[in-house]
């Protein structure tokens, strides 16, 4: 009888570990695109799940390719969350591969057309490498910096949480209600910088404020294309020249762009740089808990100031 302590203690240790596995086990495995998704996955579903970004801090969207053994973890996920196939550079490929074995996700579905704005937008037809055969996206896919759209995504990811787990949905139900609040203050403070504005171009390292600038009325002017495609030295040189006509203080950076011609500018100007982030994918410089709000919150602060000199 002396093992009997022993056998004891080693039963309940086994029985820890089966419910901390089971636990585990009970929780969606997720995988997201850009970093809002994973964002309002966090937020919504809290411990019910594990999520994860298919992009690497810091990577461009618009270039990233995932490898094979990347697309065979996204198909063990329960869920695969993305914008849609139209707006995400490579959410088509990821999908044509692991529908058959994952639930595959739309957050923009729900979106009306006549909010999506397609690469005739863009300003100017900036030059293409012929050699970069990678496949982009019919429109702008910076859709989740309009707080509004935002909202809309967020739902989305809230009705598939709901119905993947709908023991949990008074849990997701009030959470998000909390982000949309979260999401109508943010749209309540970019109307509010964007009333009576000091400048009415902003200037940025690459076409990703369409969203912004068509829902507050500023005009963005980018310095790459959409795809991150360089400018001609024509547009470069009437860059420069806008910028000294209208004497733009200021020129936006993003972390996941390369900047080089926007340095070019920059010096040929003498304007100061200003962060912005287009939230695509975080860095390794920002914070580990931070949130869709609060990166939007540093992005309010930069547009406010590349906007009224603040």
């Amino acid at each position: 009888m002396k093992f009997l302590p022993y056998l004891i203690t080693a039963l309940l240790f086994l029985t820890a570990c089966s419910n901390s596995s089971e636990e585990d086990n009970s929780k969606l495995n997720i995988y997201t695109t850009v970093f809002p998704l994973t964002s309002f996955v966090e937020e919504i579903g809290g411990d019910t799940v594990e999520v994860e970004s298919i992009y690497p801090a810091g990577a461009d969207m618009h270039s990233y390719e995932p490898t094979q053994k990347d697309m065979m973890e996204y198909a063990d996920g329960d869920i695969f969350m993305m914008t849609s196939n139209d707006l995400d550079p490579i959410a088509k490929n990821i999908t044509d591969t692991i529908i058959e074995d994952t639930n595959v996700i739309e957050t923009t579905a729900n979106i009306n057309e006549d909010d999506l704005i397609s690469t005739s937008h863009d300003d100017h037809d900036h030059e293409h490498d012929d050699d970069h055969d990678h496949e982009h996206g019919s429109g702008d896919p910076h859709i989740w910096l309009n707080p509004n759209l935002a909202i809309i995504m967020a739902e989305s990811v809230k009705d598939a949480l709901i119905d993947a787990q709908p023991e949990h949905s008074d849990m997701y139900e009030e959470n998000f209600n909390n982000l949309r609040t979260d999401l109508e203050n943010i749209d309540k403070q970019l109307t509010e910088i964007t009333e009576d504005p000091v400048y009415t171009d902003v200037y940025i390292s690459h076409e990703s404020l369409g969203y912004l600038a068509e829902q507050y009325g500023f005009h963005q002017v980018g310095i790459n294309g959409l795809s991150n495609q360089e400018p001609s030295q024509k547009e470069l040189t009437e860059i420069i020249d806008q910028i000294q006509a209208q004497n733009i203080p200021y020129i936006l950076y993003e972390p996941n762009v390369t900047s080089t011609v926007t340095d070019v500018i920059r010096d040929e100007t003498n304007t100061e740089p200003l962060y912005f982030n287009n939230l695509e994918t975080l860095t390794d410089n920002d914070p580990e808990d931070a949130t869709y709000q609060s990166m939007m919150a540093k992005n309010i602060e930069t547009l406010d100031q590349a906007l009224n000199d603040k």
